[in-house]
């Protein structure tokens, strides 16, 4: 056995050194390092094959050692010279990955010995040793003689381990770092156990040291079995009798006697004499694999292999690298969409950065986890969360900094046609806002932005909701007053509030948002205007009916025509302002009727339609003027009307209904009324319709004169 042992390790020796030394002299290291890597991978397989035969670990320690040396040797002869920049990076991959599988294997090894609760139970871990098959020696070690303190010692570790708890008390089942249990796997390599159908009797024994039987001797009861199995300390014995499987602590402590018959390399063997000694070159071989793949086009493998760095700062309490590492790692898996690999990192950067006092970047951490996936966290975690940011918005912050909330807050437009306003016009836009929080949580105060549609950079005051605002989880319908504004078409710009005194923002999200669903709004949809402000134009139209001249000191009707122009006057007030010598009769009431201009007032009014008021056959309706001012009917609001309103024409020098009895000449210009007319429409009465000071000017008659009809 022992000269099949030094056969295959001059063989090895032989093989893998005498075609790399030509190589070196020929100044390629790179290839070395290549074919270096590909042979030990290879030569692990062949190993694999005759693992039996081999020394305890043999293919482990042999992996571990070879890649160690070609490290060594390679990264001496390279000298940095005149290279391909592709050779250079390549080279420095293939040192990242004899880094990584060196890792990989001594993470095996530390494992079996019982450094296990020492390893880092993250994504990476255990993706690497749950690869790896553990080792299938013909005979699994025994525990040596007089071992009771060390398996005692071995024990006490495993009963004191316990995982650390994380911050927000995150319940997060851990990864595994092995394939199955160890416990099992080296009992069953046992010899006695191999022989007939014994294997089956402790084929479930767990993890914990515990003998979970599913069948029993039939020559033994299951009382003695269970005092055989118990896991405790170790009793005075030095050998285990046949029928009691080993407890995890004799595993771990016969691996140990048992790796340091296989390893010969004294410094090798010192890296596993202890925790701290394991953890120095396990932070060694990391930091290692993670700086050459940072050199490399392989920089994301650098970037998760500082996770794993900062685990081992943040376990020896430097924080402030183990944040800059973390934000790094939580960086790469948002970018990539690595959720699940993200909710089990970022939680660590949380607690760092508040163990810092980095207020802003916990805050940002807290909104994070709460935008991730809810399936990934329990609603009470998610909770936690929640309260974290509301505490915090309300706590005196001595650098408050505008929150991002893009990721949790999105709002988007209804997704019924824009809201149209003719130029001046006020008005109410609704928006949809979804809220990513697991409970209601409350907004003092909430502003929106508005963007010229042609301009993105040509924004608007912002509009605000006078109201503090409750959002409940889910769909919200926020109402805003849009003041007047320029024509254009706008799209929904930055949400802005505040929650406290923490000031939060969410932009760039203007999409449309779902119709019939609470879900959150597809960022794909490309965005639309929410608001359309038309160009300056004709609302209204005012102009007067055609009448005769005006009787001096008479009651007289004057109508005027109200034309709306694809405009709603609901709500109009007509202001009518009475010149010098022109009296409106307040007592009379004011007459408004419908008016078509195909129909009967489409030619001019008589003398004696104007002295007496006919009955017309369209809708009629009276209303009373005060101060000059009409309120107009709803139902005129859409529809072209005539309004008479009673004047008289003022003249003392002029007896009431007589003519002088020597007729005088009268100048045009004393024969003149004015009348100024206004008239206020738009839902808020923002639209102006206004004719002034000469807006109609009416000619005047005595009784004597000739009955000519004078267009006012």
């Amino acid at each position: 056995m022992v000269l099949r042992q030094l056969t295959i390790k001059y063989c090895i020796i032989i093989y893998f050194i005498s075609p790399f030394q030509l190589l070196f002299k020929l100044s390629r290291p790179v290839e070395v390092a290549a074919r270096g890597y590909a042979f030990v991978v290879s030569f692990s397989k062949t190993l694999a094959l005759h693992e039996n035969a081999l020394p305890f670990c043999f293919r482990e320690v042999w992996v571990i050692t070879a890649c160690l040396g070609l490290i060594k040797s390679t990264s001496t002869q390279y000298d940095g010279g005149v290279v391909a920049i592709d050779s250079e990076k390549e080279f420095y991959r293939l040192q990242g990955d004899l880094y990584s599988l060196c890792r990989a294997k001594f993470m095996r090894l530390a494992y079996l010995i019982g450094y296990g609760v020492e390893i880092e139970k993250s994504p990476v871990n255990s993706a690497s040793l749950s690869m790896l098959s553990w080792p299938k020696p013909a005979t699994w070690p025994s525990i040596p003689p007089d071992s009771s303190a060390e398996v005692m010692a071995k024990e006490k570790t495993i009963l004191q381990a316990k995982a650390r708890e994380k911050l927000f008390d995150i319940q997060r089942k851990p990864l595994p770092l092995e394939p199955s249990s160890l416990l099992r796997e080296a009992n069953r390599r046992r010899a006695f156990l191999s022989v007939g159908n014994l294997s089956e009797l402790y084929d479930s024994v767990d993890g914990s040291g515990l003998g979970a039987h599913s069948k029993l001797s039939p020559n033994k009861s299951s009382s003695n079995l269970m005092t055989r199995t118990m896991s405790g300390p170790a009793t005075s014995e030095t050998s285990l009798p046949v029928d009691r499987p080993m407890r995890l602590s004799e595993i771990h402590v016969a691996a140990e006697h048992a790796l340091k018959q296989t390893i010969s390399d004294p410094d090798f063997m010192t890296s596993l004499s202890s925790p701290e000694e394991f953890e120095s070159r396990y932070m060694e071989l990391t930091k290692g694999a993670a700086d050459n793949y940072h050199r490399s086009w392989w920089k994301r493998h650098g970037v998760v292999l500082d996770g794993e760095i900062a685990a081992i700062f943040f376990k020896h309490g430097n924080y402030d690298l183990a944040a800059k590492s973390y934000e790094k790692v939580c960086a790469l898996y948002s970018a990539e969409g690595w959720e699940e690999l993200l909710a089990d990192v970022l939680p660590d950067l949380a607690e760092c950065q508040k163990i810092l006092k980095d207020e802003a970047g916990y805050l940002a951490s807290c909104v994070k986890l709460l935008s991730l996936e809810s399936s990934l966290f329990s609603s009470k975690e998610r909770q936690a969360f929640q309260s974290e940011v509301v505490r915090l918005a309300h706590s005196e912050m001595r650098h408050p900094v505008p929150l991002d909330v893009s990721s949790l807050i999105t709002f988007a437009g209804n997704p019924a046609p824009p809201l149209e306003l003719c130029d001046g016009d006020p008005g109410t836009l609704s928006v949809a806002v979804w809220s990513g929080f697991p409970d209601d949580i409350t907004l003092e105060s909430l502003s929106l932005r508005l963007s010229a549609f042609s301009s993105a950079d040509e924004g608007l005051k912002a509009i605000r909701s006078t109201d503090a605002r409750v959002l409940v989880p889910g769909r919200n319908i926020i109402t805003f007053d849009i003041p007047p504004q320029k024509p254009g078409s706008y799209v929904l710009g930055a949400l802005t509030g505040q929650i406290g005194k923490l000031s939060f923002r969410s932009h760039g999200f203007s999409q449309d948002g779902p119709v019939d669903t609470d879900e959150f709004m597809s960022f794909e949809k490309p965005t639309r205007p929410v608001l359309k402000v038309r160009k300056p134009r004709a609302l209204v139209d005012i102009t007067p009916a055609v009448s005769s001249a005006l009787l001096m000191n008479e009651l007289q009707w004057i109508g005027l025509i109200v034309k709306p122009i694809d405009y709603s006057l609901k709500g109009g007030i007509l202001h009518i302002d009475a010149g010098a010598e022109l009296k409106i009769e307040e007592s009379q009431m004011i007459e408004i009727e419908s008016y078509r201009s195909d129909g009967e007032h489409s030619s001019p009014i008589d003398a004696s339609k104007v002295l007496s008021r006919p009955t017309d056959t369209g809708r009629v309706e009276k209303v009373p003027i005060e101060n000059g001012k009409i309120k107009l009917p709803d139902w005129a609001s859409d529809v072209t009307t005539l309004v008479w309103f009673p004047v008289r024409a003022i003249n003392d020098t002029v007896p009431k209904g007589t003519s002088p009895a020597s007729p005088q000449k009268h100048s045009i210009v004393d024969g003149m009324r004015m009348i100024a007319l206004k008239l206020e429409f738009g839902a808020f009465h923002n639209q102006i319709f206004e004719r002034y000071p000469q807006v109609f000017v009416l000619s005047l008659r005595y009784l004597d004169m000739p009955s000519k009809e004078i267009p006012l």
